[in-house]
């Protein structure tokens, strides 16, 4: 299953890389040094036993061992040991593989993700949101009856300030890295300040529609979901939603892939009251992933012909086929796809896959090109240490890990479009399917 928590995190090491101040430059101390060495023994080691292909693309991995231990030998600091392990694993040619400094772990914003679900009083909602478009942090939406809808909060307002903090710092380390794991990322914390407290209202400055300042306090109340747990994964808050659109369309939002006893069964239902719909509009926009069979349940309720695939991932031991089994009753109607960079993992599954075997068209932007499974370890130094675990290879051969997947429809959003309360991705799917 792709790691929800390790892509955030990949995407916190390349953003705090801009932030978190540089190690000072004094010598290394004997400890430091043994810690350091048992770093890069952890680190080669892991590789060598943990990465998807025994043969590493054909790496000598001996010989960069042996040429790499005499520099963390004698590096001169925290910052050449990090440099020097970072090099190495270069050498790979793959992504989800990342030290991730000491450092970060005691950053606001790195125990903001990893402890909010430590504190359920802190995972309130005004019932926005965000989205960065054209170096803005937006009003992407707005709850129905939530407190930022009875504010008077509208989408397309330009987020200035929130609880105090000013958005734009932000934004413009994300305008510096133009990164996809970095763009998601700003956007994950802006999400984080707008959420808190019940009982702290959230002062918020924004731009409204015709350019001027306005101040605005909203509550915070309960948002709507579930909230659910899996693995060592922090509590999350699943969101299901589905609805006819003006045209008898058939619409369908999932938030993340968690949860399958509760979502399962609520996608069926939705399909069954959309069997007469021109189509369905499947919504994966700034869905993370989750839980990777759930791609193969899903598209089991579009796909009629028994012994077709999405793709396959491949391990050190074994090759998982995501193998869709069909489900009594299908829907045959058109089927798009909205995508986005923060659709990922199991979001870039299932929609790689579908458009392979073209049952979907794919509506949208760029996928995040994260699919990979990944686990992250703590070194005796203390830094973190990403890796990946296995391999996927779309139906058609299509590598989604740094790639995407590319929709067959460009469509951005943009902000004269929310404040008009348009959502140019959906108009354009719904379009194609009543066409």
């Amino acid at each position: 299953m792709p790691n929800r928590r390790s892509i955030l995190l990949f995407g916190i090491a390349l953003f705090l890389a801009a932030i978190v101040p540089p190690c000072t430059f004094a010598q290394l101390t004997p400890k430091q040094r043994t810690d350091a060495l048992d770093s890069f023994e952890t680190v080669w080691r892991t590789v060598r036993d943990r990465h998807p292909d025994p043969k590493l693309n054909g790496l000598d991995w001996q010989a960069v061992h042996d040429s790499t231990r005499p520099l963390i030998a004698t590096a001169k600091s925290l910052d050449d040991v990090r440099s020097t392990l970072t090099e190495m694993l270069g050498k790979l040619s793959a992504s989800h593989y990342a030290i991730i400094p000491a450092e970060l772990y005691k950053n606001d914003l790195f125990k903001s993700a990893a402890e909010r679900a430590d504190n359920a009083s802190s995972n309130s909602s005004p019932g926005i949101t965000p989205i960065v478009i054209d170096g803005k942090a937006l009003v992407a939406s707005v709850d129905p009856d939530s407190p930022a809808a009875r504010a008077g909060v509208r989408p397309g307002m330009v987020l200035e300030s929130i609880a105090g903090a000013k958005v734009s710092p932000l934004l413009e380390i994300a305008g510096t890295l133009k990164d996809s794991d970095a763009q998601r990322l700003i956007q994950g914390s802006v999400t984080r300040k707008l959420n808190g407290t019940a009982d702290e209202p959230l002062q918020l400055e924004v731009v409204d529609a015709s350019g001027s300042p306005k101040h605005i306090e909203v509550k915070r109340e309960e948002p709507k979901g579930k909230l659910v747990t899996f693995g060592n994964l922090p509590e999350q808050r699943v969101i299901f939603e589905s609805r006819r659109l003006a045209s008898g369309v058939g619409y369908i939002r999932l938030n993340e892939f968690l949860d399958p006893v509760s979502i399962m069964p609520q996608f069926e239902a939705a399909l069954k009251q959309f069997n007469k719909a021109p189509g369905i509009v499947l919504d994966l926009r700034g869905n993370p992933g989750g839980i990777g069979i759930m791609a193969m349940g899903i598209a089991g309720f579009f796909i009629e012909k028994n012994g077709q695939k999405l793709g396959e991932m491949k391990m050190r031991e074994t090759t998982l086929k995501f193998v869709i089994f069909p489900r009594p009753e299908t829907y045959a109607g058109r089927l798009a796809i909205l995508v986005d960079g923060g659709s990922a993992s199991t979001s870039e599954i299932l929609s790689q896959g579908l458009q392979d075997l073209q049952r979907a068209r794919v509506f949208g932007t760029r996928t995040a090109g994260a699919a990979l499974p990944s686990d992250i370890i703590r070194l005796p130094d203390g830094d973190g240490f990403q890796y990946a675990q296995a391999s996927y290879t779309s139906e058609k051969g299509r590598v989604l890990e740094g790639n995407g997947v590319t929709p067959d429809v460009e469509v951005r959003q943009t902000q004269e479009a929310l404040l008009a309360g348009h959502d140019l991705v959906i108009e354009t799917a719904e379009s194609w399917i009543v066409q």
